[in-house]
Formats: C-alpha cells, structure tokens, sequence
C-alpha cells in the first residue's frame, strides 16, 4: 500500500521534532544571545578596569606633579582602545586645581562616568584626586552584540546538524525497521502460524519489543480465529445435535431422511421412520428426580443406537421421544426385526444409583413412499401408529398401514 509523503509516519516524527527543536532553538538562542551579551558587556568592564589599573600609578604621579604632559600621555593611552570615549584626571576640591580631559569634540557627560580614586603616590593613603573614565557605549554594545549573535549562530548550526544526525538515526534505527514490520505483516494473512522474524540488532531494544508485540498479536489472533471456529462448530453441533444424549437433532434427521429417501427411490427400495415413546418414563421422574430421568435418557439413546445399522439414524426429537430412520428396505418385513430389537433393548432394566428401573417402548412405524414422502407425513404417520400400539397394550410396535401388522 502506497502511503502519501504527507502522511508517512517518518515524515511526521520529522516535522513533529523539528517544531520542537524550532521551538527550543528560539528559546535557547534567547537565552544564548543574552547569555553572551552580557558576558560580553562583563568583558568590557574587565577590560576597562584592567586599563585603568595599568595607567593608574602614572595618573597618580602626573596629577601629584600636575604634569599635564604626563597627564595627556596617560589619556592618550587609555583612549587609544576604542571601548574608552573619554578620560579625565582631575585633583580633589582645594587642591591644586589641576585637570586634564581627553576625548571626543562631542559634550560628554562625565557624571556617569567611572569613577577610580588617585592616591598620593608618597605614602599611597591620601586622596589626591581621580580618574573619571567614560564608557563608549555604542562601541561596547556593537561588539557586545556581534559577538552574541556570533555564539548563537553557532549554537543554531549545531543544533541544525544535530536534527540531519538525528533524522538520519532516526531513518536507519527506527522508520526503516518499522516500515520493513509493517510490510512484513501485510503479508501475513489472519490465522496464519507465519510470524515476523526479530533482527538479532533489535534483539534488545523497543523495535524488538514491538515485534514480539507484534507477534503476540498475532498468536492472540490466530486463537481467537481458532476459538471462534472451534465455538462455531460446537454452536453447529448444538444445533444438530441434543446436549443431553447427544444424538441427532430432528433438523439434522430430516436432512438424513431427505438423502435417504432420494437414494430409495432411485433404486426403488423403501425407508422406515419409527417413532419411538418411552413407557412409565414420567414415573421415573417423579419418584427419582430429573437427573436420574436424563441419565435413563442417556442410556435409552445408547442402547438404541446399538439397535440399529452404522448408515441408520436414531434422533431424539424432544421429552422421551424418539425417531429411527432405517434405509435401504426391500420391504416392511424387513424393519421388523430393528423395532422388536429397540423394543427389547429399551425393556431392560436399567440401573441408576442402584435403583433397577423398568421402562418400556411403544414405536409407530411409517413407510417411504407407502404412508408418505416427506418428513412431516412420515412423522404423522409414524405418532398415529405409536398411539396404536399404545392403545394395544404399550410395548409394542404398530405400521401406519394396518396390514403391515402389530407386535
């Protein structure tokens, strides 16, 4: 399947990092830029500083001697670094009077600027006067911020070369295994006992991980078909089968019946439907509870299963009542024989926690094509002779045309 660029799951995580490094570039270049403006601000000072310390002890002679040739030699040196716009060594109020400036043709505004006393250059401890330097702050700030924008510059480069590694990783470590798992378990239909293989280099970590996830979905699935299948075929038998005895239900008997009554009359033979009900089984019920009447129904359904052929059917269609298709007669003579073996199977007693219980059975036999053709008639047919034989003493077998006779 082909997926759109947009919707790829590798282009996704790209863009989805790539906000959130354009996020946290912005913030960190902020913090970077301010960082290294002000460290850059700080360097000046200390610069300044240092100067002012170098030139100090000449300040100090000059404006003790009130030499202003000294005095200028020691502004000259100061301004001479760009950072400094302009200097003034001046004497204390009732000194000497004494003052030498240098600087730009422009008024400064010596009142902001930064203040180091002179000391006499004698004893070291008097207070002779001061030096009054002035900032250029133009200058500082320019270099202050081409120097930040220089150091966030090269954060956001590395921060770019950093995402194409991560990106590249990414793609080898991750997007490319999960794309080959993907298209791996495409292939797999449902229920197949195919698994995906786990990459020995994945062994250990989360994609490995996934694909035994992967893997244990899979066998989740193929059990869960195997289940449904498993139910749906006991959801068959159940319908087919009763979920006592076990035997045929009456929808699956007139399946049988109908295949048994198309092959006869092809080879022009007949079928028997014998309707089978228990005698003094309601009795049983009653005077030893319900669970000792299934286990009688039970062993009523083996013995008549072991009274007639493999190819012949016996279906409990409801209570104690009971149906036997017998196929392939030459004629009724010939079903005789299976209703007096169910009639005496069914006469025996029968033990159940060590009570012998006696039941009997009374069977209507009907004839396929001679009473009927289809199920329903048959079944008809087959409860009016079993009243029949009821009515003729109960044990005993009865043809829905009379001359077939009664036993």
């Amino acid at each position: 399947m082909k997926i759109a660029l947009a919707k790829r799951l590798e282009t996704r995580l790209i863009v989805a990092v790539g906000l959130g490094l354009l996020v946290f570039s912005f913030v960190a270049g902020l913090f970077t830029f301010n960082y290294s403006y002000q460290q850059q601000l700080e360097q000046s000072a200390a610069q300044q500083r240092q100067l002012v310390k170098t030139v100090q002890a000449q300040a100090e002679v000059a404006l003790f001697a009130a030499n202003a040739e000294i005095a200028n030699g020691v502004l000259q040196g100061l301004l001479a670094n760009p950072v400094i716009l302009a200097a003034r060594i001046e004497a204390v109020a009732g000194a000497n009077g004494f003052v030498a400036e240098l600087g730009s043709r422009s008024e400064v505004d010596f009142s902001r600027a930064a203040l180091y006393p002179l000391y006499s250059p004698v004893n070291h401890i008097e207070l002779i006067g001061s030096l009054r330097v002035v900032q250029n702050t133009a200058e500082v700030n320019g270099a202050a911020a081409r120097s930040a924008l220089y150091q966030t510059s090269l954060m956001l480069v590395q921060v770019l070369a950093a995402v194409l590694i991560m990106v590249v990783m990414l793609r080898i470590r991750f997007i490319n295994p999960i794309i080959q798992m993907a298209e791996a378990l495409n292939t797999i239909q449902p229920g197949s006992s195919m698994r995906l293989p786990v990459a020995v280099k994945h062994a250990d970590d989360e994609i490995g991980l996934l694909t035994q996830g992967a893997n244990t979905l899979l066998t989740a699935a193929e059990n869960a078909i195997d289940e449904v299948k498993a139910q749906r075929n006991e959801l068959e038998r159940l319908a087919t089968h009763d979920h006592l005895t076990g035997l045929p239900t009456l929808r699956l008997a007139a399946d049988r019946l109908r295949i048994a009554c198309g092959l006869a009359r092809r080879a022009q033979r007949k079928v028997a439907l014998l309707f089978i009900d228990l005698d003094a089984f309601k009795p049983v019920n009653d005077s030893f509870g319900h669970d000792v009447g299934d286990e009688v129904l039970c062993e009523v359904a083996r013995r008549l299963g072991g009274s007639i052929r493999a190819e012949d059917t016996v279906a409990r269609i409801g209570g104690d009542e009971f149906i036997a298709i017998v196929s392939n007669l030459a004629d009724a003579d010939a079903v005789k024989s299976v209703a007096a073996s169910i009639r005496d199977a069914v006469a025996q007693p029968i033990t159940v926690t060590g009570h012998a219980i006696h039941i009997g059975a009374s069977i209507g036999i009907a004839l396929f094509p001679d009473d009927a053709e289809d199920l329903e008639g048959l079944r008809r047919a087959a409860d009016q002779a079993m009243y029949q034989a009821k009515k003729s003493g109960k044990g005993r077998f009865a043809f829905a045309n009379a001359a077939a006779g009664t036993s």
